[in-house]
């Protein structure tokens, strides 16, 4: 029986999009194909997501990058947040239809910035942060781990008392998945931005 739907973020819960957040890093002088890929980080990129620098440590990491005098905490977070469009009314009617269900919680490799964004009102066209919409929220920069490690996916289910055989997971990243599905997690894996409602309760079905 499920008793948890596990989500990541980008791609999933908040549509992603590459082009204008690659445009303002190089506008900052930075290549970001250098350091970005679609599912894991490189870096100082890495190290943010991590939780193992600050938000002012990247800021200056990126001014010995790319040699500039000054790159304010904004100037990052613009770049970050470019990355980033509102989830549909749609689908975030759909979340809490879900947390009315079942125990949901996200599980997103993330940073400081992109996270500070998900819990402010920005975060929804109504207003409300992404706390709204989920029960528990498990983000890679506040835990000093990420996917596809299996000890952050260890740590939620223990934190949450969640058991791998009760929960679902969907996630864009073909490495997130499999580490899931070993460590015995129902997953789902889907392409970036693609809609998941119908093959989540198709799985629901199956398992219930």
């Amino acid at each position: 029986m499920i008793k948890n739907i596990m989500l990541d973020m980008g791609g999933v819960v908040v549509p992603l999009f590459a082009e204008i957040a690659f445009d303002r890093f190089r506008a900052l002088g930075v290549e970001p194909t250098e350091w970005l890929n679609p599912y894991l980080q490189k870096g100082c990129f890495f190290e943010l997501e991590n939780g193992d620098i600050t938000t002012d440590e990247f800021c200056r990491e990126l001014e010995r990058l790319t040699g500039r005098a000054r790159i304010s905490h904004e100037e990052a977070a613009q770049c970050w947040l470019g990355f980033l469009r509102q989830p549909s009314e749609e689908l975030l009617q759909y979340l809490l239809e879900l947390k009315s269900r079942y125990h949901l919680c996200l599980l997103s490799n993330t940073n400081p910035y992109i996270a500070a964004h998900l819990r402010s009102e920005r975060f929804s066209a109504v207003g409300l942060p992404i706390t709204h919409y989920f029960h528990s929220l498990f983000i890679s920069c506040e835990m000093h781990l990420s996917k596809p490690g299996r000890e952050i996916y260890l740590k939620a289910l223990a934190t949450d008392n969640m058991r791998a055989e009760e929960t679902v997971f969907i996630d864009d990243g073909p490495a997130n998945v499999q580490t899931a599905s070993e460590l015995g997690i129902h997953t789902i894996h889907v392409t970036t931005n693609e809609p998941w409602r119908d093959l989540l309760e198709e799985r629901l079905r199956k398992l219930s």
